[in-house]
């Protein structure tokens, strides 16, 4: 399973930056905030372990702000009113050697900049995005995530080290995590006749039987209450 990141860094404290490190502090994980604005850092500073106010854009302020790989594991530029800005921010933290790097974009030219910097991820300033990336950067074994009310969604959850070789039955995931399993992707060898060589193809197996067993690399669709999900993705 991917490894879980610990710390994250978030540049711009607007109302994106301030919405997403408030779902990160709902995650229960330890955000660093930057802002030059001294009453928006003082707006988000509830929901952060470290507020700190510097410009960003200067690489000695950023180096005093503990923006370093050993200390971050992600950052996120999500600088609004400015796209030149934004652009020097992430190509510093490349520089730096912050191992992700999330950036919010402002237009599709902006997106193409930062897709040519090598940016990990591109987010765009949509009303729920804040919320949905903070989910995806916590759990980042959670591959895709459809909302089907406030409170009710499906995901699908790469299976943990502890479901390999046991069936949903002997797991008991709907009494022990009150979600339902509904779905399990894997991907199967298969011989191609043409060739004669093996191959990989994804199979899908919906409304698994409660004697399916679970193997390493499965990806289970489950459908549940979002605090129930997060209880599972934190396995």
């Amino acid at each position: 399973m991917e490894k879980q990141p610990k710390n994250f860094a978030v540049i711009g404290l607007g109302a994106f930056g301030t919405n997403l490190v408030r779902y990160l502090y709902e995650l229960d994980v330890d955000v660093l905030g930057i802002d030059k604005d001294e009453k928006k850092v003082e707006r988000a500073k509830q929901y952060l372990k470290l507020p700190v106010v510097c410009d960003a854009a200067d690489p000695k302020q950023l180096e005093e702000a503990g923006i370093n790989p050993e200390d971050i594991d992600v950052a996120i530029v999500a600088i609004g009113e400015n796209v030149e800005t934004s652009i020097y921010v992430t190509l510093l933290l490349k520089e730096i050697g912050i191992k992700t790097i999330v950036a919010r974009a402002l237009n599709s030219q902006h997106a193409k900049i930062l897709a040519k910097i090598g940016v990990d991820r591109i987010v765009y300033p949509e009303a729920n995005a804040a919320e949905q990336l903070a989910r995806s950067l916590v759990a980042p074994h959670i591959l895709d995530e459809f909302e089907l009310s406030k409170d009710y969604s499906i995901a699908e959850i790469v299976a943990p080290k502890e479901f390999h070789n046991k069936t949903l039955r002997e797991l008991g995931i709907r009494s022990k995590y009150r979600v339902i399993v509904i779905g399990i992707r894997r991907m199967v060898p298969v011989l191609e006749e043409e060739t004669g060589e093996a191959d990989l193809k994804e199979e899908v197996i919906l409304v698994p039987d409660a004697d399916e067993e679970v193997g390493e690399g499965d990806v289970l669709i489950v459908a549940g209450k979002n605090v129930d999900i997060n209880r599972l993705r934190k396995l």
